[in-house]
């Protein structure tokens, strides 16, 4: 991938440590999937008519969170962690 190429909507770009997709020249940054992940759903709900819309939803989100922990699980174990030793570790406290 080239290491210019930029977000189309933010610029951020691969050389800047942007995690980047790119399909056919073109490309998104993983902050900015990951918000319009977040602002779908949030539109999502709020167009839901009934209540199986509003579970569909529901069911969808749990869906990409689960996948999304699987991901990071992954990621934790290739690094040589468990959830053993990471629930051992104090909490973080946001900055």
């Amino acid at each position: 991938m080239n290491l210019a190429l930029a977000c189309i909507f933010c610029r951020s770009t691969l050389s800047q440590g942007a995690p980047l997709l790119e399909k056919n020249g073109a490309a998104i940054c993983k902050a900015c999937v990951d918000s319009f992940a977040a602002l779908f759903a949030e539109r999502a709900w709020v167009m839901a008519a009934t209540l199986e819309e509003q579970l569909d939803v529901l069911l969808e989100e749990s869906q990409r969170a689960l996948a999304h922990s699987e991901s990071l699980s992954v990621r934790a174990r290739s690094c040589g962690l468990s959830l053993h030793e990471l629930s051992a570790l104090p909490a973080r406290r946001p900055s």
